[in-house]
Parts: structure tokens; C-alpha cells; sequence
């Protein structure tokens, strides 16, 4: 009988490297924001990752096309990969952000976004570490993604709260408009979170 036990092995781990890489770069950013004095070398560090990111989708789909098997369904595969890509654009894109607009000093609200995009990469980096064991772990990332959803809306109203404030109180016109393009990505952030999750918990249910 043929083995393709190492093929799965090697989508499950490429899940796990995507994971773990934007889990990185959600802590960077959220770091940065402490320091945005240094945001250069913060711009770096996820340029960096967003690279090993577009490689790793690259590698994927390599893969892909090679495979006569795979662990879940193909199209599920190159969703996962590729979600978690845009995720790493989208934190990229929040610190070029930083420094198209200079802006040295970040908001309170801004961090309290970065920490739920912190909290939600989180909680992917743990639903890829079960996701080879979807059997016996469905409930433990059942779990995670009902609590991803739950970021989400929140994220959802912090953001309207926001921007509605910023309008209101902010009597700088271009202040108004770095900022509401500032919340306006990093709520995008977590709403890829959530299509990530909705992704696993579709994977899920069609493999339990």
C-alpha cells in the first residue's frame, strides 16, 4: 500500500509555519505601538515575515499541484494559506501606514484593535496546531473559532464607537483621515481573523 502519510505531515506543518508567522507579526504590531519612534525597524521585521508568508504560499501551491492526495480538500488547503497570507498583508499594510502618515504616536483605541488581532492570531496559531487531529480536537477548535467571532464583533463595535468619536471630536481634517484609515485596516485585520475561522470550522464539519 502506498504511504501518503508524509505528504499530509507537510500541509499540516506549512499550516502551523503560516500560523506562527502571523502570530509573530500581530505581536510586532502590537509592540510597535508602543514605540512607533521606531517604526522603521518594525517595518522591517514584517516585511520580512510577509515575505516568508508569500514564499509559503508559493510553496503551497507547489505542492498542490503535485499532490495525487491530500489530508483535506484542495480548494480548503489553498484558503487556509492564502487567508493567512492577507492577514500578513494587512498587518504590513498597517505599518506602512505608520509611515507614510509619520505618525510617532499611536491611539488608545488603535492598541486596544492590535490586541484583539494579537488575541485572534492566537487562537488560529492553536486551532493549526489541532487541525491535524480534527477528529478528537473538533471541539477544542470549535472552540477557538466561536471565540474569534466573538473578538470580531466586538472588534465590529469598537471600531463604529471609534470612528464615530473621531468625526465627532477631532477638528483636524487630517488627522480624521489617517486615523479612520488606520482603524478602518486594522478592523479589516480581525475580519480576515474571522473568515479564517469560518474556513477551519467548514473543514471541520466536512471532515468530522
Amino acid at each position: 500500500m502506498f504511504n501518503f502519510k508524509p505528504k499530509e505531515d507537510k500541509f499540516y506543518t506549512m499550516f502551523l509555519k503560516a500560523a506562527q508567522n502571523v502570530n509573530k507579526a500581530a505581536m510586532i504590531l502590537r509592540k510597535s505601538m508602543d514605540s512607533l519612534s521606531n517604526k522603521e525597524a518594525y517595518v522591517n521585521e514584517i516585511q520580512e515575515l510577509e515575505h516568508k508568508g508569500d514564499k509559503l504560499v508559493s510553496i503551497i501551491t507547489k505542492e498542490l499541484n503535485e499532490a495525487f492526495i491530500t489530508p483535506i480538500d484542495r480548494e480548503d488547503i489553498y484558503l487556509l494559506i492564502k487567508e493567512m497570507d492577507d492577514i500578513l498583508d494587512l498587518i504590513n499594510s498597517t505599518m506602512h501606514t505608520f509611515m507614510m502618515f509619520s505618525i510617532d504616536e499611536s491611539t488608545h483605541e488603535s492598541k486596544l484593535l492590535a490586541d484583539m488581532i494579537v488575541k485572534c492570531t492566537n487562537h488560529i496559531l492553536e486551532s493549526m496546531e489541532g487541525i491535524s487531529l480534527m477528529g478528537n480536537k473538533s471541539k477544542y477548535i470549535k472552540e477557538k473559532i466561536r471565540i474569534i467571532n466573538e473578538i470580531e464583533n466586538e472588534a465590529d463595535k469598537l471600531f463604529r464607537k471609534t470612528v464615530a468619536e473621531l468625526f465627532k471630536n477631532e477638528t483636524n481634517v487630517i488627522e480624521v483621515i489617517k486615523w479612520k484609515e488606520i482603524y478602518q485596516i486594522l478592523e479589516n485585520t480581525v475580519d480576515r481573523c474571522e473568515k479564517i475561522a469560518n474556513t477551519v470550522e467548514g473543514v471541520v464539519i466536512k471532515n468530522a
